[in-house]
């Protein structure tokens, strides 16, 4: 098992669990504005659990996300705008000096339906803007999250293009050799060899799935890689809900499994919470020692 770096965990489910209604379309994005203190809490667990990255809530801060609430175009980009810098002041407010900051992109439309994708010169566009936002507030890392087509995921890439940030890519499939767009992962690993990417991860995926996804990475792709799945059971649910749980036991095998195979960076999507993020830590020392 060599060294590795521990990613955080779920921030839409911990906001359900602590008793918030996330509303349709906007989900998790509402909070960084109506419930700062508790993003910043999240956030704070998350590092006191041992993280060494903390993502931005602004999987859905944007404005087509926005858009969808009914409100018209100007006001959507101004409130967007506003959830998208609030959510990336909170990590920053709660961040330790050695803790990175990573800026998330999902999909423009819903990230479990590739489908939806709006098509590459509206993707490229959309995923410009946001990269801007970022550039302005100032992240470490970009990360292209839970991206489930190669042509979304390619379209990220060209918007992001000119950036100087380190940028990182993952992916959330349909089977251990495909993503829910019906792409290889093979082929989506291979196309990610034309631009400078300085991490491949897996996430969103249920812990199964994730395991035997491994070796396809590991045969695949041969720099930095890692893994954070979800912790449901069955498939992810679009609404963030989950009524059934992984075991730890069960997760920790599938991070095990992983760090075995090489992986340098491990955490938790949606399910999770400090704890897992903290029993990753015991493994870390566990490995120190």
């Amino acid at each position: 098992m060599a060294p590795f770096k521990i990613l955080d965990g779920a921030m839409g489910s911990e906001l359900i669990k602590r008793g918030l209604i996330l509303p349709d379309h906007i989900w998790s994005a509402g909070a960084n504005i109506n419930h700062p203190k508790l993003v910043k809490q999240i956030h704070r667990q998350y590092i006191d659990a041992g993280a060494d990255y903390i993502t931005t809530n602004t999987f859905r801060a944007t404005p087509r996300a926005y858009l969808k609430t009914g409100i018209n175009n100007e006001k959507a980009s101004q409130i967007a705008k506003k959830s998208f810098v609030r959510a990336i002041e909170h990590a920053k407010i709660s961040c330790d000096p050695d803790t990175k900051i990573i800026g998330s992109f999902a999909p423009l439309e819903d990230c479990y339906s590739p489908k939806l994708f709006p098509g590459s010169d509206a993707a490229v566009s959309e995923f410009a803007q946001l990269g801007n936002w970022f550039a302005e507030a100032g992240v470490d890392i970009l990360l292209l999250e839970t991206m489930g087509s190669m042509t979304e995921t390619e379209a990220g890439l060209r918007a992001l293009n000119e950036t100087d940030s380190p940028i990182w890519v993952s992916f959330v499939l349909k089977n251990e050799t495909h993503l829910l767009s019906g792409d290889r992962l093979a082929d989506a690993l291979s196309m990610l060899n034309n631009y400078q990417i300085e991490m491949v991860l897996l996430n969103c995926n249920p812990l199964g799935r994730t395991k035997r996804a491994v070796d396809n990475i590991v045969d695949n792709w041969s720099d930095s890689w890692g893994i954070y799945p979800n912790l449901g059971r069955g498939d992810p649910s679009p609404d963030g809900w989950i009524t059934e749980y992984e075991p730890l036991e069960k997760y920790l095998s599938v991070i095990e499994h992983a760090l075995n195979g090489g992986a340098s960076v491990v955490g938790a999507c949606c399910g999770s919470s400090p704890k897992h993020i903290a029993e990753i830590k015991k493994l870390k020392y566990n490995f120190a020692e």
